[in-house]
């Protein structure tokens, strides 16, 4: 097959949605498809996609200049006009057009697959609503809802990340959803890395200090502020732990200042910034259990890599993580209204309890062994095939 991605987050970017993407077109590459990927112009080249040479002559990368938004300057936004990505589209010829955003960009490309008659899916990535309640702009969601509703049902199929999501989209009228959830490469992320005595030496964490970790990006619809609380109180009640945070945004600052200024707590926060591939791996590598609060994920990627790397994990109860986490098993789900001081305590539990923890930890690694990216991406690929099966049952002019 010929696929064309149109998204507006790709390697080098750093998020889920970027990751996911960047696995697919590797995947599809490797099974011998051809791909084009059309999306915002960063400035660097994805490099970290892990092509094999043999494979690159058939990925070909189609950039759009861009503007970051100015109160939010990772995340960049395609300005028109577009017309220049519809040449590239003509030329590549696609069989199938995959669209994993619902911005201009994606508008304008599902428009003009419409116009032409090209078979497109899409897929869905951002918990919009709950990212409107963190700025503040709430009385937007029924508009954009039916917006993204108007759009996805538009598409031969939408491909969605977790069955919490599922119904929830369904509630508000989507349909033909289909679930793609996500992987975790278990060969890098896993317990006992010999790069996670480099993390511990380089911030100088004792041998036998417990490391309670967190990964992402670090802004306001992460609930930074909840796990702040939570980081907080363990701190205070566990005086040989440790807090390691991956990632870095906008709330970074404020976050680590509050963390840094807790008495006694000196010597005891550490912020490595963005990582990727083997460092990424090693500082998981180097913590002992997992905290994340967002409320805003369709998944929750970074929940897969913690539990691949042995890490017993404690997540909130909204989204993607309800999936994700089987609680008591393979880590904790609390209530989405639950206060900090329930997170915190069940981490300071774990801290206290060795038995409990490496049991859970244990748990955690059998089941992310069982998700591997290559059996999600082959389960996209039959769905491709599915949709293109309908799409020309229902137009038999196009396969003539």
């Amino acid at each position: 097959m010929r696929i064309a991605l149109i998204t507006e987050t790709f390697p080098p970017q750093i998020n889920g949605v970027s990751r996911t993407l960047g696995m697919l077109t590797k995947h599809l590459l490797e099974q011998g498809h051809d791909v084009l990927v059309i999306h915002p112009d960063y400035g660097e080249i994805a490099s970290e996609l892990g092509i094999d040479p043999e494979h690159k002559n058939r990925l070909q990368i189609h950039t759009i200049p861009a503007l970051p938004l100015p109160f939010y300057k990772e995340i960049l936004i395609p300005r028109p006009p577009f017309s220049k990505y519809k040449k590239a589209l003509i030329a590549f010829n696609p069989d199938l057009v995959h669209i994993a955003t619902e911005g201009g960009l994606g508008l304008s490309a599902l428009r003009y697959c419409k116009k032409r008659q090209l078979p497109v899916v899409s897929s869905f990535h951002t918990n919009f609503d709950a990212y409107a309640s963190h700025y503040r702009m709430r009385w937007t969601v029924p508009m954009v809802a039916r917006y993204l509703r108007w759009f996805h049902n538009r598409t031969l199929a939408t491909y969605v990340p977790s069955m919490t999501m599922i119904h929830r989209l369904e509630t508000l009228g989507f349909e033909r959803l289909t679930l793609w959830t996500r992987g975790v490469n278990t060969a890098l992320f896993r317990p006992q890395r010999p790069g996670s005595k480099a993390v511990r030496d380089q911030f100088q964490i004792p041998e036998n200090a417990v490391v309670i970790g967190h990964c992402g990006r670090l802004a306001p619809e992460k609930n930074i502020d909840y796990l702040a609380d939570v980081f907080s109180q363990v701190l205070h009640k566990s005086a040989d732990s440790h807090v390691l945070v991956v990632g870095d945004g906008p709330s970074r600052i404020g976050f680590e200042n509050r963390l840094k200024s807790i008495p006694h707590a000196a010597g005891r926060v550490h912020f490595t910034g963005y990582l990727t591939g083997e460092p990424l791996a090693d500082a998981y590598s180097a913590m002992n259990l997992f905290g994340f609060s967002s409320r805003t994920e369709t998944f929750g990627n970074v929940l897969l890599e913690a539990m691949a790397s042995g890490l017993p994990v404690v997540a909130i109860a909204d989204g993607g993580p309800a999936d994700v986490v089987q609680d008591q098993v393979t880590g904790r789900l609390i209530a989405p209204d639950a206060p900090p001081e329930e997170m915190s305590q069940i981490l300071v539990e774990w801290i206290t309890d060795k038995t409990v923890r490496q049991n859970i930890a244990m748990n955690a690694r059998n089941y992310a062994e069982t998700v591997t990216w290559e059996q999600i991406m082959n389960g996209l690929l039959k769905n491709y095939q599915e949709a293109l099966k309908s799409f020309h049952s229902e137009n038999p002019k196009s396969s003539s």
